[in-house]
This record gives C-alpha cells, structure tokens and sequence, in this order.
C-alpha cells in the first residue's frame, strides 16, 4: 500500500484547495454591484491556481463549509 504522505500527495493533486460556493460568488457579486470589484478579482486570482494554498488571500470563508445563516441555494445548469 501507500503511505501516508504518498496518498496526501496524491488527494492534493487531485483535490482543489479552492472551489468557488455559492455564498462566496454571492458576496463578490454584491460587492460589485456596490462599486467595489476588489472581491471579484480576489476570488477570480484565487481560482486561478485553486490546487495551491494562497494564505495571502485566502479568507476563512474560502475554505469553510457554507455558513448556517447562508440559504442553501439550488443552481439549474439550464439557466
């Protein structure tokens, strides 16, 4: 079998740090409806390279499971 650090390895290539949720998406989009894109281009950069770790930009919202106070939102691919 594999060994620990050869199967973390393995799950880091194959697993991204970063993945865009819809409370994040939600708050760039109201952000930039306000005038301010700075959260745009944060989470846009971010997504760029989302299977290496940016501490630099990273917010705990980035890499936590979706808020209790956020709405679970269905997403239809047909719109």
């Amino acid at each position: 079998g594999l060994s620990a650090i050869a199967r973390q390895t393995m799950m880091d290539a194959a697993n991204p740090v970063y993945v865009l949720r819809n409370h994040i998406a939600q708050t760039a989009i109201e952000r930039a409806e306000a005038g301010d894109f700075s959260e745009v281009a944060r989470v846009f950069d971010m997504l760029a390279t989302p299977f290496t770790r940016q501490s630099d930009r990273e917010t705990p919202q980035d890499i936590a499971p979706m808020p209790d106070d956020k709405a679970a939102v269905s997403v239809s691919c047909s719109s």
